[in-house]
């Protein structure tokens, strides 16, 4: 037979372990939460700032030194030279909202967004590419060029 006081020891350390995993799961589902609701904002900022002609706003949210194509400009800009780029393109173009008609992860494990970009001078395809870095989503990679019917 079993003491008593070594059978108890034995169920309350069943009770603590299964509590720890619960308040484990609960932390992690938690953190998760956060950081797929901070990448949503980020998305949804990019999304108004290209819909609205927003360079400024747009560049709050681009990484040092971005993958920048816009018609036929196309390098590896740094922030400020990004911000001039796109000013004088929302200039010219007048952004009249943005629709993303797609997104999913690369393989490299960055989210990417497709859609159309509305203007004064027709229609546009947008592509961006957000990737994390020190626990903030940033734009790595934007492409505005003319829509090709494909979406």
């Amino acid at each position: 037979m079993v003491p008593f006081g070594l059978m108890f020891a034995k169920f309350a350390h069943t009770s603590v372990t299964l509590k720890m995993k619960r308040i484990l799961f609960l932390f992690l589902s938690t953190l998760l939460a956060l950081v797929l609701h901070a990448q949503a904002d980020v998305k949804d900022q990019v999304v108004s700032a290209i819909g609205s002609g927003n360079a400024p706003a747009l560049a709050k949210h681009l990484q040092p030194n971005v993958d920048l194509t816009v018609m036929a400009t196309s390098d590896v800009y740094s922030k400020a030279q990004s911000e001039q780029i796109l000013r004088k393109f929302f200039d010219e173009q007048e952004p009249q909202g943005l629709t993303i008609e797609h997104e999913g992860v690369s393989k490299m494990g960055d989210r990417y967004y497709i859609g159309k970009l509305r203007t004064a001078r027709g229609e546009m395809r947008v592509t961006f590419f957000l990737k994390q870095t020190g626990g903030v989503f940033q734009v790595k990679q934007l492409r505005i060029e003319q829509a090709k019917g494909d979406l």
